[in-house]
């Protein structure tokens, strides 16, 4: 009887040994074709990756090219039908029109208006007249104007003194004045002295206005050496309307 059970017990574990030995093969087939599966799907991956990127490389200076050629096409179309008035509002943006002026060197009495000449060869559709005192105004439009008057004297005699300059606007068909703005710098003199005085102002003109500068002070005005760093009047037209 020892022996039978001996043999049972013996077979037994070569059956438990085979038992675990299929299972530890399946289990080593199983992860090698995990591992298999993975390497395909990770080449796979690059692969779609690398032709996504070259369809990308290809197709993106076609697509810029496209572009390019659609808005050439687009603003073709648009300037067929922009009228004259939509034309010249373009220009106005593109360029603005301003008038750059410089102080004439001449002698003024003590109170004067003040004589300009361009800074530039061309006034960009504004004209000089009266001599140089006024500025016409092309178009009807808003207007930036920024003013620069340096006043000085030598050797004065101790005390107050006020300077004053005003810009007027003499309107098409009106001969008074109207003043756009007064300006009041007070300076006090012990000796020799210089005083720059600078002014902006928005305002709305019509075309034809013109402008002048008074000066309360003007023979105190510095005009030696270069005025065109000393006195300027510049006029910028900001929009139409």
């Amino acid at each position: 009887m020892d022996g039978k059970e001996e043999r049972a017990d013996a077979r037994e574990s070569y059956t438990m040994l085979t038992e675990l030995d299929a299972i530890a093969r399946s289990h080593r087939t199983l992860r090698r074709e995990l591992c298999i599966s993975r390497l395909v799907i990770l080449c796979l991956l690059i692969t779609c990756m690398v032709v996504c990127g070259v369809t990308y490389i290809q197709q993106v200076p076609g697509s810029k090219n496209n572009e390019n050629v659609h808005k050439e096409k687009a603003n073709e179309t648009r300037a067929e039908f922009l009228t004259d008035g939509q034309e010249n509002d373009i220009a106005d943006a593109q360029t603005p029109l301003v008038a750059s002026l410089t102080l004439e060197k001449s002698l003024y009495s003590v109170s004067a208006n003040l004589t300009w000449k361009s800074y530039h060869i061309l006034l960009n559709d504004f004209c000089l007249t009266d001599s140089g005192e006024s500025l016409r105004i092309p178009h009807d439009g808003r207007y930036k104007l920024s003013l620069l008057i340096t006043y000085w004297e030598r050797d004065p005699q101790a005390g107050q003194s006020v300077l004053t300059h005003i810009i007027n606007n003499y309107p098409i068909g009106y001969n008074k004045p109207v003043t756009i703005l007064s300006v009041y710098e007070t300076v006090y003199k012990t000796s020799t002295w210089y005083k720059s005085v600078f002014s902006e102002v928005v305002h709305v003109f019509n075309e034809g206005d013109r402008v002048k500068v008074q000066s309360e002070n003007a023979s105190l005005i510095d005009s030696a050496g270069q005025p065109s760093t000393k006195n300027l009047l510049t006029v910028q037209l900001i929009s139409r309307l």
